[in-house]
């Protein structure tokens, strides 16, 4: 391979047209032989043999099946790093609220609060994060309920509000759609409602009849992380 122009001397178009088809031409070098190629017919025909001679050499080898890792790294040398789901950039957003939460939870739940004043009831704020939109969700333990309510801002025009559960180093969790004037109301199975203490709630708009996939895809309107009253 050379840097020099292209010339016709006799075997150099041919190797260039060789290592055209290996891919071994680059920068200038390889858009000026592009360039020829489109304006020259027979040096199109002289690369489709040597990529289909280059094939051939092959033949005799067996088939293997790569690693995954293998296609995941070309897949990153092609594409590039995918990015990241859209909810993950709550997480410096809400890491100080989930620590106090927490330890609010640690205490709640070993007792030291119980001749505490309130009703045992969990409330969170919910904050605008991207969004514009903040929320107050009360939560009731003992019947697994959770109520929320617009309380700043207005809702998107044609677009549904859907309400997640974040737990700790898991995927979100769909509760469902809000109301048009932004209210919420469902009943937390036993299973969900163990995974409250840490998690983070959090409201997205989405098209109409909430996420098409099954993750939030909108805006984040608003988070907050439940804490006992």
């Amino acid at each position: 391979m050379t840097d020099e122009p292209l010339t016709d001397e006799p075997g150099e178009i041919e190797t260039q047209a060789a290592e055209y088809a290996l891919g071994l031409l680059s920068g200038d070098e390889r858009l000026a032989f592009e360039a020829r190629m489109a304006q020259d017919r027979d040096l199109a025909q002289d690369v489709d043999a040597w990529t289909e001679y280059f094939v051939t050499l092959t033949d005799g080898m067996p088939s293997k099946t790569p690693p995954a890792r293998v296609l995941k790294r070309i897949e990153l040398a092609v594409h590039g790093a995918p990015e990241p789901p859209i909810w993950r950039s709550l997480v410096p957003y809400l890491m100080g609220a989930v620590g106090g939460a927490l330890i609010a939870w640690a205490v709640f739940m070993s007792g030291i609060l119980i001749e505490a004043p309130g009703d045992g009831r969990i409330r969170a704020d919910l904050a605008p994060a991207e969004g514009q939109l903040a929320f107050a969700v009360l939560i009731d333990p003992p019947s697994h309920t959770v109520s929320l309510d617009l309380t700043a801002g207005a809702v998107p025009e044609g677009r549904s509000l859907e309400v997640w559960l974040i737990p700790a180093g898991a995927e979100p969790i769909s509760l469902g759609l809000a109301t048009e004037d932004g209210t919420f109301a469902t009943r937390l199975s036993d299973a969900m409602a163990a995974r409250v203490p840490g998690a983070t709630l959090a409201v997205t708009d989405e098209p109409v009849g909430g996420s098409p996939t099954g993750a939030p895809t909108g805006t984040i309107q608003a988070a907050g992380v439940p804490i006992p009253l």
